[in-house]
């Protein structure tokens, strides 16, 4: 066989095996050939952030808190949808947030533009290298003999919150909102005024008392486990174009 004739049988060769392994693999993510900006927020709501002049009813299935303070630290936050383009997108907040502050914006997020359905949302939770908690709220409540006390509930340890957006449209030439609203009248959701009665507690300046739902060690803490998971319901997120 002659040498050019063989070089030229080794070229097609060549590029058989490359077609052939091309359509093994699957096909690239398409990259975005542009990106929109949402602005996020974070507040809170609830009857509880107002004051109210609720009588203690020990038969109540949640306790009737007034808060008084209320801030999470939120590490990042994860956005995953479906459409032609992926959208897997991380952003590292790393704030300490004042949910009273309402409408406080908290950044910017670029997603890639496109329309996504079953957008799924993480917020990540924990406490930050400057000793910020996870979340920390503060409040007072009135207990079973109507006087008035105080709770406070926090954790230094992370927690997700799982949110869902239904669909989220993203052009490059709109500005979009997104509003991380925390219900706070549901923090306590299970928890009675009884109940919380039964918490640690700690006598104050005014002899009232300070009821802790409070966790920063392996020790268990009665009605931990409930607040945690009570704030899957806690937070919501909605998008929304400017």
């Amino acid at each position: 066989m002659r040498p050019t004739l063989l070089k030229h049988l080794l070229i097609v060769l060549l590029a058989l095996s490359t077609v052939t392994a091309c359509k093994k693999d699957d096909f690239p993510v398409k990259d975005a050939d542009s990106y929109g900006n949402i602005s996020y927020f974070a507040k809170a709501s609830g009857s509880g952030v107002e004051r109210r002049e609720n009588k203690s009813d020990g038969t109540m299935n949640t306790v009737a808190v007034e808060w008084s303070s209320a801030s999470i630290y939120v590490e990042k936050i994860a956005f995953v949808g479906k459409s032609d383009n992926l959208l897997d997108t991380v952003i590292f907040v790393e704030k300490n947030i004042d949910i009273f502050n309402a409408d406080a914006l908290a950044g910017i997020i670029k997603l890639p533009t496109g329309s996504y359905k079953d957008v799924k949302v993480k917020l990540f939770c924990l406490k930050s290298k400057n000793s910020d908690l996870a979340f920390d709220l503060k409040g007072t409540f009135r207990n079973t003999k109507g006087g008035i006390d105080h709770v406070r509930v926090g954790s230094s340890f992370p927690f997700e919150a799982d949110l869902t957006v239904t669909d989220i449209t993203i052009n490059p030439s709109d500005e979009y909102k997104a509003t991380f609203t925390f219900n706070l009248d549901k923090v306590m959701t299970g928890i009675s005024t009884e109940l919380l009665q039964t918490a640690r507690s700690f006598n104050q300046p005014d002899n009232s008392l300070l009821y802790v739902i409070w966790k920063g060690g392996s020790d268990e803490e009665p009605f931990y486990d409930q607040v945690v998971e009570n704030w899957q319901t806690v937070a919501s997120v909605v998008v929304t174009k400017q």
